[in-house]
């Protein structure tokens, strides 16, 4: 099964046949990759080789019933949602389903979109846990930037010396060229390593400020020091 990065991963345990189709169609969408299982213990190995985010599983079936499936899933991968739906509905499985972390507990005969309900919940809980960590990941990469940044600064005013500050305005191509030739005599801008150091500290700034991991005012007041720095 193809599965792009931004889909949800869906595995629907029916072992009627028909159901198990009208369901799949029924659920299909460009952002939903869907899978079918008609055994219970087919399903658990399924899902350990390719963990699913929604699993759809009646509770009676062959194998493994759904309270089964339940129990695996949520050891294999817990944050996966699992729905429940059965003909044979009880106040005792339903308090076992949820008690064992199942999201919801649906009972037949049921409406279609009434499923559909739920699983466009469950999959909207999933994106935004996938979002979190990804922005997790990027608020990570980006203090080991400034981290890094701030390195390459140390480093710079090592070997440029400490000067006074004053704004130097807005940055660009231009200005850059210009102050690259106004450097003092005691500091050889010419050298290729020192050009190098500076336009890679700007475009490390530039970089943060598109993606927002810094302010405006914070990456005109960098930029201007470090240019004022090698003036």
């Amino acid at each position: 099964m193809e599965i792009t990065k931004n889909q949800i991963r869906m595995l629907i345990v029916e072992d009627d046949e028909i159901l198990g189709t009208m369901l799949r169609d029924f659920l299909q969408k460009p952002e939903r990759a869907l899978h079918i299982q008609k055994n219970g213990q087919e399903a658990i190995r399924d899902f350990k080789k390719q963990p699913y985010d929604v699993v759809i599983a009646d509770l009676m079936l062959p194998g493994a019933d759904g309270l089964q499936v339940l129990k695996e899933v949520k050891t294999v991968f817990p944050e996966c949602e699992v729905i429940i739906i059965t003909g044979y509905a009880s106040l005792d499985t339903a308090i076992q389903a949820i008690r064992g972390g199942a999201y919801d507990y649906i009972r037949k005969p049921f409406k279609l979109e009434e499923l559909e309900v739920a699983v466009k919940n469950a999959s909207e809980k999933i994106s935004l846990i996938r979002e979190n960590r990804q922005l997790l990941l990027r608020l990570k990469e980006a203090m080991g930037e400034m981290d890094g940044l701030q390195r390459a600064w140390d480093d710079f005013l090592v070997q440029t010396g400490p000067r006074d500050f004053k704004p130097a305005g807005p940055f660009s191509e231009a200005e850059l060229n210009i102050t690259l030739k106004q450097r003092p005599p005691d500091f050889d801008l010419t050298r290729k390593e020192f050009q190098e150091k500076a336009l890679n500290i700007l475009d490390r700034l530039t970089n943060l400020r598109k993606q927002d991991l810094i302010g405006e005012e914070e990456f005109l007041s960098f930029k201007q020091i470090l240019l004022e720095k090698i003036r």
